[in-house]
């Protein structure tokens, strides 16, 4: 099988706690750690896409700040690659429900976590790059 590439975009929001919203995922028996987002469609606008994915995932309508930098992971199911270009985002309205994610995605919870608290955890991530983005740029 061939490996492809996917582009994605990612929302690093913060409470007025200073907290990131990460969300809880269960992968293929693997539990992640991963902040809201997904896959640009083909013919969207990767903005767009940030927005009607942070909305289906949490419920929370965002407005986008500005980009921080990319990183990236190899899904479990097909080995195929995920490039995340991640945002600092902010909550303009709503509140944070991942019950109601109507593309069914893996989501089981979601936390608000220090980005210290992050970094020195064991909150597993798809990839360390996330982490490595969190401590430079969030």
């Amino acid at each position: 099988m061939n490996k492809k590439v996917f582009s994605a975009v990612k929302a690093v929001i913060k409470n007025n706690k200073d907290e990131i919203l990460f969300l809880e995922q269960h992968v293929g028996g693997n539990i992640y750690f991963d902040v809201p987002g997904g896959k640009v469609d083909h013919g969207e606008s990767p903005y767009d896409t940030l927005i009607r994915e942070v909305k289906e995932e949490t419920t929370l309508d965002i407005e986008i700040e500005k980009p921080i930098g990319m990183w990236w992971f190899f899904r479990d199911v097909d080995g195929h690659q995920v490039v995340c270009n991640t945002f600092i985002c902010k909550i303009r309205g709503g509140e944070v429900n991942v019950n109601k994610n109507p593309a069914d995605e893996e989501i089981k919870d979601f936390k608000w976590i220090k980005k210290e608290d992050f970094l020195n955890s064991n909150y597993n991530v798809s990839d360390e790059s996330l982490k490595i983005l969190i401590e430079k740029n969030a």
